[in-house]
This record gives structure tokens, sequence and C-alpha cells, in this order.
């Protein structure tokens, strides 16, 4: 096993953790959106972020492969970074959404109850993001659509602290949702092919 392998063992392991929260509360959310159990209603902005959430864990495993060509050294330092990378989406992903949608009846309401909280976790996984593409490449990360991408996300973070109103909340979550799908479709490729 490689360096590189025996670090993403723990990273991967918090990602799958991550996301399989997620799916999980997906699941329990449309069992009970068709009928069984407590009524619930699924609102656009939560699934927005649902989405964007997702998508954010899928790309940030496959990026970290980036690592393995640009780390000849696995220092206590880096690997503590990216382990703390991984902490804070977990993180981002458990305020998001609730074990199995508990208490949720309203999902829009839920979200913006702790809207605060998404932001400011988003605030901090965006500028850990900022370091991780440092780490991996000065030219990469001074191309101006990964600078514009950075910019979208950190002012659609501040319009939804601030903003209570649900078209503010709603344009946000569909700017952050496409931005990562395009980064997805247009940036990520091929593995190791970067």
């Amino acid at each position: 096993m490689s360096a590189f392998e025996y670090v993403m063992v723990l990273v991967s392991i918090v990602i799958a953790l991550a996301i399989a929260h997620v799916l999980t509360a997906v699941a329990e959310g449309i069992h009970r959106f068709r009928g069984h159990g407590e009524p619930i209603k699924l609102d656009a902005v939560f699934l927005l972020w649902i989405g964007f959430v997702l998508v954010w864990l899928v790309s940030f495993w496959w990026w970290e492969f980036k690592f393995q060509d640009v780390v000849a050294e696995w220092s206590c330092g880096l690997y503590l970074f990216v382990i703390s990378y991984a902490i804070v989406l977990f993180m981002l992903a458990e305020i998001l959404v609730p074990h199995r949608m508990r208490g949720v009846t309203d999902s829009y309401a839920y979200f913006m109850e702790g809207r605060k909280w998404f932001f400011g976790v988003l605030l901090l996984m965006q500028a850990t993001d900022v370091a991780d593409t440092f780490l991996k490449g000065y030219d990469w990360g001074m191309r101006p659509e990964v600078i514009a991408t950075y910019l979208a996300t950190v002012l659609v973070a501040i319009a939804g602290i601030i903003s209570e109103r649900r078209s503010i909340q709603l344009g946000g979550a569909v700017i952050a949702f496409s931005s990562q799908i395009l980064y997805l479709f247009q940036e990520l490729g091929v593995l190791g092919s970067w």
C-alpha cells in the first residue's frame, strides 16, 4: 500500500459516512413524502442543497487523487489538513440533514432555522477548498473560472446568511448546485488527466 493509499483510507471512510448519512436521510424523506410515516414537505431549496453537498463530497474524493501526483512525501500536517477538510464536509452534511430526517415536517423551515450554521460551515469549507487547490498547484487555482466559482460560493453563502427571502435562498441554491455540476463535468474529466 502506498503512502497516498494509506492516507486516503480514513479520508474515504469519512466521506463515505457523509454520503451514507445524506442518502439515508433522502431515502427517509422520500418514504415519508410517499405517505409512509409522519408527513413531510420537501422543498426545492433543501433538495438543491442536498444535491450540492453530494456532488461536492464526490468531487472532493475524486479531486484528492491529485495529491498522488504532487506530493512525494506525506507530512503529518498535510495529512491533518486533508482529514480536516473531509471532516468539514462531513459536518456540512450533518448540519444540512438530521439523522433520518427526525423532527422535520417542512424541509424549508428546517433549512431556514439552521441556515446560518450551514452557510457558516460552507464558508469554512470554501476557504479550506482554496487552500487544498493551491496545495495541488498555483496555476490551477488562479484560473479565472476557479476564482469565479470561489466568489460565487462566498457570495451565495453570505446572501444565504443575511436574507430570509425565499427567492434569494432558491436563487443561491440553484447557482451553487449548477456550479457544482458544471465543475464536476468540465473540470474533473478522467481521473489523473488534469
